[in-house]
């Protein structure tokens, strides 16, 4: 039995054509799956984003709202706690008239009460003296 092979000759430009024909469809086979996993997650990021719009949007509004709040609070706080000084500084006032005045008492009114209750207690003494 004679086996008969047909013989084709192929040209190296051929060969080199077919080949890089049949990379070129590998390439794109592998490239497919890629491509179409990019587009899910294109989309899947596209609706993330809308979705963040829509709420972004009344938080940044609150976040704006707690600060203009703040800010009013501060003030207010700021204000109590100027008045606070006042309160404070007219404390220290009073308390040093206060003390002025137990100073002016203490040297000048206590030596003459004293001088008055020992008179009173010599008179006491005296009329106790000759009421006997």
């Amino acid at each position: 039995m004679t086996s008969q092979r047909s013989n084709i000759a192929v040209s190296p430009s051929t060969f080199f054509l077919a080949t890089i024909t049949l990379a070129f469809v590998v390439l794109v086979a592998a490239l497919i799956p890629t491509l179409l996993q990019i587009r899910r997650t294109t989309k899947k990021l596209e609706e993330t984003l809308a979705h963040l719009d829509t709420e972004i949007n009344p938080l940044i509004k609150s976040a704006t709202e707690t600060a203009e709040e703040l800010q009013i609070l501060t003030a207010s706080i700021n204000d109590k706690i100027d008045q606070t000084d006042i309160l404070f500084n007219e404390l220290q006032e009073v308390g040093h008239v206060l003390l002025a005045t137990a100073h002016i008492l203490k040297d000048k009114i206590s030596p003459a009460l004293i001088q008055i209750a020992s008179l009173n207690a010599g008179l006491k003494a005296f009329a106790k003296f000759f009421s006997r």
